[in-house]
């Protein structure tokens, strides 16, 4: 079967987004628990935080293959620790800004990540290839390929759009 790029173009423009909008959700979901506020976690206006959408196309680059569940929750673990350790000291060489830390989070590891994080994360990666990979196929081959260009178009922009005004601020606030 002849791969259809249009379909795949939307199956990772929608991944990318319910990907960073779960990340979102986990953040504000954390910060409700731990310190009982609400606050828009992320860098962008809209409720994404593409740090997650990022890291799961890492493990999809690095996890072609689908993987038995427990390896995919331990190679998970590790790839976004280190992951996430990397992110948080580029976007503060960048930005000057620290956008994160877990100084008060059990098994902190410089601050910047936690076992207990890479474990969420874990099992978020599992959720994210049991089910939204999956889903986002059936999705792709499902809509007619019309509706996958336009709506691959639409929120592809609206978020390039909504990261170069953030990161405009970010800079220009330095």
């Amino acid at each position: 079967m002849k791969k259809d790029i249009s379909r795949n173009f939307f199956r990772y423009v929608f991944e990318f987004a319910v990907a960073g909008f779960i990340g979102w959700l986990y953040e504000v979901g954390i910060t409700w628990a731990m310190y009982h506020y609400f606050e828009n976690r992320g860098i962008l206006h809209l409720p994404i935080v593409p740090i997650y959408s990022v890291g799961a196309f890492i493990l999809l680059a690095m996890l072609r293959k689908k993987r038995n569940p427990v390896f995919i929750f331990l190679f998970a673990l590790v790839v976004t620790t280190l992951f996430e350790l990397g992110s948080a000291y580029l976007l503060e060489f960048i930005f000057h800004k620290q956008f994160w830390t877990y100084h008060n989070w059990y098994f902190s590891i410089l601050d910047r990540s936690s076992l207990i994080s890479s474990a969420i994360f874990g099992l978020l990666a599992v959720v994210y290839f049991y089910v939204l990979h999956p889903l986002s196929g059936k999705l792709s081959e499902k809509l007619p390929k019309p509706v996958c260009i336009g709506a691959g178009i639409t929120i592809s922009a609206v978020i390039i759009i909504d990261f170069v005004i953030s990161v405009y601020q970010l800079l220009k606030d330095r």
